[in-house]
């Protein structure tokens, strides 16, 4: 039977990898995952989405603030097509912005908690009748997830 999980890189793992052989369990994989080398592109396209996208707020609030000037722009001097075009450019401004402010409070706020730490899968073949002496112990050292297959 093999047991898989996964862990973040820390001494945690280490230790259950000292319990497991300690139990007599000598066929032990550790299978560190790489770390993404490129930041993610910051536009999307029809083909390849990571939800990360700063064109659809910037539209929202291009025909929000648009409608607004349009309708406005009855009144105003200048007509409605100058204030609703002024209002789209301005709303999609205020749209790109605001996305392109949240992605950075995201993306600083993930670096703060996760680090620069890898994940690491770990391979455990074992006889059935030690499948859940090695769960335990995988379970007790904080794995983040685990699966048995035959």
């Amino acid at each position: 039977m093999q047991i898989l999980a996964t862990f973040e890189y820390s001494t945690l793992l280490e230790i259950a990898i000292t319990e497991l052989e300690e139990k007599g369990i000598k066929a032990i994989y550790a299978v560190p995952l790489d770390l993404r080398k490129k930041e993610p592109r910051l536009l999307d396209s029809i083909h390849r989405a990571d939800e990360l996208s700063f064109i659809d707020k910037g539209m929202i609030f291009a025909f929000m603030f648009g409608t607004i000037g349009a309708s406005k722009g009855f009144v105003w001097q200048g007509g409605p097509i100058i204030w609703g075009a002024a209002g789209a450019i301005l709303g999609f401004l205020i749209g790109v912005s605001l996305s392109w402010f949240i992605y950075l409070l995201k993306r600083n706020k993930n670096e703060l908690q996760k680090g620069k730490k890898g994940e690491v899968i770990l391979i455990v073949q074992c006889e059935d009748n030690q499948a859940t002496v090695v769960e335990d112990i995988l379970w007790d050292h904080k794995a983040l997830g685990l699966a048995r297959t035959r």
